[in-house]
């Protein structure tokens, strides 16, 4: 292995489980705000916590927000340290954690073979499928959102999205593989059938080309945003033709010259809260660069075939976290973890930490210390 690479690999990997408590998974260790067991933050951790092997505290972080869950069905965007959840934001209902906490769910039941927690998690899990198929107003498969309502929750977009609905179709596949392990065939095959009519409208409605368009309400908005588009090559809803044209147009405008921005072009103005315009948080979902976006588009380039670019997207990413010591959260356009009156990256930062050692562990085969 790259001797950069490897020495990330270990800072992640300890960035990781520092973010590590008795309960669950944190966001962060710095800050207020992010110690605290953020829901996407700790099921996107997971997936490095899996390929370390680290099952109990996977199992541990979904059994807190299992218990969490409420009677509609949703899991919790937040808890606090003292127990507190968060389901909504003002406006409206956070829809992707619910998805998340499937997915991470299904694939920790997948890796431990653990029936006793299958079995456990099933009822929750579906009752949290339920809750998002409400969330599909017109029944048209794709679930409909009201603002600021998912991960890039400063930016002004509503109706179809297409990360959330990219979600939403591995949420459903991986329930209707849960059901499977649990000999529910019926069940099983209903929600297959199910994920796969979301997966032929998103194809339908998102494909604009040769990527993704982000999002739709009375019409559609052809931005190109990272998030989705990776996702859609990462859980497959993009076949190999579709996924090299996507990732061709990150490589157009040069995204990933720090891995990776978030857009292309940038929201305009109105789009982004007044009260941010004026500050660094303006860029914070609108053309900063994530960590955790580019160990999707490494794992993009890898499951395409093209692993050179694949392993220099890793040590790019490598660079940047041996440089700082530190998995942090967000960086400018100069490569550096952003730091401003109002604004400072947080490190350790678990969800870029957990994708890291999960890219590393997919390109490189490497396996963490227990």
């Amino acid at each position: 292995m790259n001797t950069s690479v490897n020495n990330a690999y270990e800072i992640a990997l300890n960035d990781l489980r520092k973010c590590y408590t008795e309960k669950g998974i944190l966001a962060g260790r710095k800050s207020k705000r992010y110690s605290q067991y953020w829901a996407r933050n700790s099921f996107f951790a997971s997936m490095g916590s899996l390929a370390l092997g680290d099952l109990g505290q996977v199992e541990r972080n979904l059994q807190l927000f299992a218990s969490m869950q409420n009677r509609k069905g949703m899991i919790p965007n937040q808890i606090s340290q003292a127990m507190k959840p968060r389901y909504k934001i003002a406006i409206g209902s956070i829809i992707d954690s619910t998805a998340l906490f499937v997915i991470a769910a299904t694939g920790y039941a997948r890796k431990s073979k653990d029936a006793e927690f299958a079995a456990e998690i099933f009822p929750k899990a579906r009752k949290a499928v339920e809750f998002l198929q409400s969330k599909d107003r017109n029944n048209d498969f794709l679930i409909e959102e009201r603002v600021f309502a998912n991960w890039a929750d400063s930016v002004l977009r509503f109706g179809n999205v297409l990360y959330t609905n990219c979600c939403y179709y591995k949420a459903l596949l991986e329930f209707s593989e849960l059901s499977g392990m649990l000999g529910k065939k019926q069940l099983s095959l209903k929600y297959k059938r199910l994920a796969s009519k979301t997966k032929e409208k998103i194809n339908g409605m998102f494909w604009h080309g040769n990527y993704y368009l982000d999002w739709i309400d009375i019409k559609r908005h052809d931005f190109f945003a990272c998030d989705g588009n990776l996702l859609a090559i990462d859980w497959g809803i993009a076949d190999r033709e579709q996924s090299q044209m996507i990732l061709n147009k990150v490589k157009q405008h040069q995204m990933n010259k720090v891995p990776l921005k978030t857009n292309y072009p940038l929201y305009p103005v109105w789009r982004i809260p007044p009260t941010l315009l004026p500050l660094m948080e303006y860029h914070y979902h609108n053309g900063f660069s994530w960590l955790w976006l580019g160990c999707l588009n490494a794992i993009a380039l890898n499951k395409v075939g093209w692993h050179n670019d694949a392993k220099k997207e890793l040590k790019s990413m490598a660079e940047l976290i041996n440089q700082n010591g530190a998995v942090h959260e967000v960086f400018d356009d100069r490569g550096k973890p952003v730091r401003s009156i109002f604004l400072k990256s947080e490190s350790p930062f678990s969800w870029n930490a957990g994708l890291f050692v999960r890219a590393v562990s997919e390109l490189q085969g490497k396996q963490g210390k227990n």
